[in-house]
């Protein structure tokens, strides 16, 4: 199943797979991030500042593995995560050469955060300015104020109920959720 998303960088793909994976896309946005790597091995040659790459990496090739996350984020397994978070090792590897310790290490030099954390960051603030759409608010809506008061939870945001895990792993009960826990 393909599903067409025109975007200003091109035309782009999102592969969702038969039995509702997101292997493919993840897959797909991998190979895009990596063509486009050759970007920091070229760069790799000459004396351009380290803050100067990463702007380049932030760009031209985070912005791949970022690509429509909102949507996918929330379903990923954990090998398209660390498929992912590859691509932002081999990049900080290329781009302090011999001053690469740790990936830990090279995230704090870079002043740069982990994938998953930045795709969650971008979830919620998604979220956020759904609440203040008029229509798409109605994907998020707030709990009875009656409600908020009877209970020990302080949930300002309703969460949908799931029957499975696929459906609790999806988009808007993933952002139900974030709201909820940094409202």
């Amino acid at each position: 199943v393909k599903l067409e998303c025109h975007t200003v960088d091109d035309c782009s793909h999102i592969n969702l797979t038969e039995d509702l994976t997101w292997d493919e896309n993840t897959s797909y946005l991998v190979k895009r991030a990596y063509a486009r790597m050759q970007i920091l091995h070229k760069l790799s040659e000459y004396s351009i500042p380290i803050g100067d790459m990463v702007t380049i990496y932030v760009l031209y090739i985070r912005s791949i593995c970022e690509q429509s996350s909102t949507v996918w984020h929330s379903s990923l397994t954990q090998e398209n995560i660390e498929d992912l978070e590859r691509v932002q090792k081999v990049a900080s590897k290329i781009i302090l050469k011999d001053q690469y310790e740790s990936y830990d290490s090279a995230l704090k030099k870079l002043g740069l955060e982990k994938l998953s954390d930045r795709r969650q960051y971008l979830s919620l603030n998604f979220a956020r300015k759904c609440t203040k759409h008029e229509i798409a608010q109605k994907m998020f809506p707030k709990k009875d104020q009656a409600a908020f008061y009877s209970t020990r939870t302080r949930d300002t945001y309703e969460v949908s109920s799931w029957n499975t895990d696929r459906l609790k792993r999806s988009a808007i009960l993933y952002m139900q959720d974030l709201l909820n826990k940094y409202a």
